[in-house]
């Protein structure tokens, strides 16, 4: 986790300094910054993976990891808000969405080959542990989560959990739905925003 955290934030600072130093004569396409844009927001999944990893056993990681989760929305608005205040407010609403989804999908990309890495080799175990620990939880939580609790101790009795790649897509999957509906939200909004008149 430290070396994730360590990464993220040096990686983010040079990509933005190599960005402002390239020639101003080739702007970049939504493609291309989406793909840029997706390499920062991969690193900020990893981040936020490790301490999901880590809220297990460190209690502040938990408290991270839900205050990165509530920052993906501020990322990807700085993201779109930056191509769309150098374009002087001429980008279309199409043109941002599309760059907000090649971003989480590149991102995604990056996550998924990081978190496969550690479900199959580093800790294959992790979701086992994950399944008990829910399963515990909502045993204790009453009777209106028998039932849940009684089919997490089924899967975990017939030794039924989904195997590290399926996990990794439906992680994979989810982050690149859910970050489509959060572009086109962002990307509204940042339609909305008046951008300074060039000088």
């Amino acid at each position: 986790m430290p070396f994730a955290v360590r990464c993220f934030f040096p990686t983010f600072a040079l990509m933005e300094r190599n960005r402002e130093a390239s020639p101003q004569g080739k702007p970049k396409n939504i493609y291309a910054r989406g793909a840029d844009d997706g390499a920062l927001m991969g690193l900020y999944f990893v981040v936020l993976f490790a301490f999901m990893v880590l809220s297990t056993s460190v209690p502040f990681a938990g408290v991270a990891g839900m205050c990165m989760v509530m920052g993906v929305p501020l990322l990807s608005f700085y993201f779109l808000r930056r191509t769309h205040r150098s374009a002087h407010g001429m980008t279309v609403f199409s043109a941002l969405w599309m760059q907000g989804i090649t971003t989480f999908a590149c991102g995604a990309l990056i996550f998924g080959l990081a978190s496969f890495v550690y479900l199959k080799w580093v800790d294959p175990g992790f979701v086992r542990s994950m399944l008990e620990m829910a399963a515990g939880y909502y045993a204790d939580a009453g009777d209106q989560y028998a039932m849940v609790a009684e089919e997490l101790d089924m899967i975990l009795r017939n030794n039924a959990i989904p195997p590290a790649p399926a996990i990794v897509m439906a992680w994979m999957w989810l982050i690149v739905f859910s970050g489509s509906l959060l572009s086109m939200i962002v990307a509204g909004v940042v339609k909305m925003l008046k951008v300074p008149v060039r000088g």
